[in-house]
């Protein structure tokens, strides 16, 4: 893959990534709500994808710059992240918010629906757009220095 191609790649993911981040606020409108179980494991449900795409990027990135992670298995999200950090792609301040959306991942995958919080997802979803935009533009200001 070169570097248009590349950036091809993040832009289609931004906007899918984009997308749900979107559908996911409408959900979390304000704090009153209580949900039902059907709507939190949908919440829960897009609130993973947000950060799947999010890891399809990173890991994309690091493919780019010859460092294949496709091969680690334990802890794979972790090490994907934490080397973002180390080559700039992730700067400090936003390693906070991404590594919130990666710990909701983990216990997504491994967790009852019946477990999920509505509150603590729609917590994470008022920053989900805002978080979104920032890496997109920390990303492609990344791919213009390689």
């Amino acid at each position: 893959m070169d570097k248009d191609e590349l950036k091809g790649f993040c832009k289609t993911e931004f906007e899918k990534i984009k997308g749900l981040a979107s559908m996911l606020s409408s959900f979390c409108a304000d704090d009153e709500t209580a949900y039902d179980l059907k709507d939190t494991a949908a919440m829960g449900a897009f609130l993973f994808s947000v950060y799947q795409g999010v890891e399809r990027v990173l890991e994309q990135l690091l493919i780019f710059d010859a460092l294949d992670t496709r091969q680690v298995e334990d802890g794979r999200s972790e090490k994907i992240l934490k080397k973002a950090i180390e080559l700039g792609i992730v700067p400090p301040e936003l390693n906070a918010s991404l590594a919130g959306y990666l710990a909701f991942r983990e216990f997504f995958s491994r967790s009852y629906v019946s477990d999920l919080n509505s509150q603590k997802i729609c917590g994470l979803a008022r920053n989900c757009g805002q978080t979104v935009e920032r890496l997109e533009k920390e990303v492609f200001e990344y791919i213009d220095t390689v």
